[in-house]
């Protein structure tokens, strides 16, 4: 069975809509303080996106910095240099975070943001985020483990079959574990981890976890995984929980930072 392609799941539609969700807003805005962003630096965002992270960054850096996003995909870039528009010292572009298109110690501040999952040599990545980054730049790391998502529902061994299937058809799974190995093995110092718990109690339209259930039950299906009936099923449990004021979902994402 071929693995789907995890990026096409996601259009910029879709992420627009989950990436205003106010959890995901704060997100954003502890990533931004972590790295305590001065004007003037040169910013690399990876994994862009559709341009909220790199906007935001942006205005902390003012005309007097710059700031570059990459994504592989090519609507990404679009969505990023839209919502940027006006903002002359903001540049986008298609990319490789094994093979970034930057020139060695050019970068204060890295940011790489739920990509590292989708990427087969991570120590690969990590080590050109470490080339382009100048003696003292900083670097953001942000991952999710869905092996520790908590949430309420009827049919605990569907969610966990659903949930699994995302695992199964992303090249790095289960990351975050892993990551302060390897940015120490490939040189950052001064190595910090932090959780950012996403929580939901209500079946909120713009939360985090409602805009995740129909991209994860795509997934199982392309996956074959699960019939459209379950999938149906699984959704409706939550939504009737969500009616009853019985719902429940929390995961952790996982904030890495490190110095060169």
């Amino acid at each position: 069975m071929n693995k789907p392609d995890q990026k096409s799941l996601n259009t910029p539609e879709s992420l627009n809509r989950a990436y205003i969700a106010p959890e995901i807003v704060r997100q954003r805005q502890r990533i931004i303080e972590s790295l305590d962003i001065q004007a003037g630096e040169q910013i690399l965002d990876i994994g862009c996106g559709t341009g909220f992270l790199t906007c935001d960054m942006a205005i902390a850096v003012g005309h007097q910095g710059s700031v570059l996003g990459i994504d592989p995909d090519t609507r990404m870039v679009e969505s990023t240099l839209k919502r940027c528009r006006g903002m002359d010292y903001v540049r986008a572009r298609s990319g490789d975070v094994c093979k970034l298109p930057a020139a060695d110690d050019c970068c204060d501040v890295v940011t790489c943001t739920q990509v590292l999952l989708y990427v087969a040599e991570v120590k690969t990545a990590i080590r050109e985020m470490h080339r382009v980054l100048n003696a003292g730049g900083r670097i953001a790391i942000l991952e999710t483990d869905w092996r520790g998502v908590v949430m309420c529902g009827n049919y605990p061994e569907l969610s966990r079959t659903i949930i699994d299937a995302w695992d199964n058809t992303v090249a790095s799974p289960n990351l975050p574990p892993k990551l302060p190995s390897l940015l120490r093995s490939q040189g950052f110092k001064a190595v910090k981890s932090e959780a950012i718990p996403l929580l939901n109690t209500s079946y909120a339209a713009n939360s985090f976890s409602v805009n995740s259930i129909d991209w994860l039950i795509k997934n199982a299906y392309r996956s074959n995984a699960i019939s459209k009936q379950e999938g149906k099923k699984w959704r409706d449990d939550l939504l009737k929980l969500g009616e009853n004021g019985a719902y429940f979902f929390c995961l952790n994402r996982f904030l890495f930072t490190a110095v060169k």
